[in-house]
């Protein structure tokens, strides 16, 4: 290694290109890094110089990489994480650890699996901070760009969603926790529930309130009625599912959602759970992270403390709908 070379560079730009290629403006990566956008406008020149090559575009919405700072980005986030993993101390303790840990989960996730968590973490890391944001449609791209540690989300498994596990961004690494079925909820009192049956040509001639997860609204369950020549009549779309949970609560629509969220509502809300009246793929619930992380001993940690958590916490429910079926 030639290293005598590599002393001639200043090693500080590729910081400055990595926050670049992150935020994709000179103002916004110029009040992340504490300086003026004078300064930062200053440093890209210095690497484009660096690198011979513009590395940015302007565009109505801010800059666009050139193919080479494309080429770059994955190979300088490897590198600049090696780097942060060679001044950190080897060991984790999380007795004493402080460090800080950004989590995004889906809002039904968040209630289902989280709030018995605390207890055993904070008897186990008292100094951790753990901060947490809604899934949206930017927390993937959040993940692959190392500025979120985790994320719980589900996916479909049906071939044809758009909700798919194979989408995921390059680099972005995942455990199954659990898989589950689709249901339905209705207010208690609801008129259907007087009915003998339940059908499909019931289900259908009932409005429904839809939950949108990553900025889309068409579900597996959409696709599927749609190769029958059927569709469901949405009335009402909302950003989460509380909030259909308060619409399905106080309105005859029909709330189709996971089992085990259902499970969670029924007993905190005057709901009723049917079973869904027609054949639909599983969704999977996976906990998420970027390969950057992978050998990092306190990312390591804490995902292994959830994952076991979430694991046991469901198992003697898991096991008893396998016995009702």
């Amino acid at each position: 290694m030639k290293l005598d070379k590599l002393s001639r560079y200043d090693l500080n730009l590729l910081i400055n290109l990595q926050v670049l290629l992150e935020e994709q403006s000179v103002s916004k990566a110029a009040k992340r890094l504490h300086v003026s956008q004078s300064a930062m406008s200053k440093t890209l020149a210095r690497l484009r110089d660096l690198f011979d090559d513009p590395l940015f575009i302007r565009s109505a919405h801010g800059l666009r990489p050139t193919p080479r700072a494309e080429n770059l980005q994955p190979q300088l986030a490897s590198a600049l994480q090696d780097i942060q993993q060679l001044i950190q101390p080897p060991k984790f303790d999380p007795a004493t650890t402080q460090r800080d840990f950004k989590i995004v989960t889906l809002d039904s996730a968040y209630q289902l699996f989280l709030p018995s968590f605390f207890a055993p973490l904070m008897q186990a890391a008292p100094n951790m901070l753990l901060t947490f944001e809604d899934w949206s449609e930017h927390s993937l791209q959040g993940l692959a760009q190392g500025q979120v540690d985790l994320g719980i989300t589900a996916r479909e498994n049906a071939t044809d969603s758009r909700h798919q596990q194979d989408p995921l961004p390059h680099g972005v690494k995942f455990e199954h926790l659990l898989e589950d079925n689709f249901v339905c909820l209705v207010r208690k009192g609801h008129p259907i529930l007087s009915k003998a049956s339940w059908q499909i040509s019931d289900y259908l001639a009932l409005s429904h309130v839809q939950a949108s997860c990553e900025g889309h609204d068409r579900w597996a369950l959409d696709i599927t009625l749609a190769k029958q020549n059927k569709s469901r009549r949405i009335v009402v779309q909302v950003p989460e599912f509380h909030a259909a949970l308060e619409i399905a609560r106080q309105s005859d629509l029909v709330f189709t959602c996971p089992q085990i969220f259902a499970r969670h509502a029924v007993q905190n809300y005057p709901l009723t759970l049917l079973p869904l009246p027609i054949a639909l793929d599983t969704v999977t619930y996976l906990l998420a992270w970027h390969q950057r992380y992978e050998c990092d001993p306190g990312h390591k940690w804490l995902r292994e403390m959830l994952y076991q958590h979430i694991r046991e916490d469901q198992a003697s429910t898991i096991k008893f709908d396998q016995k009702e079926k």
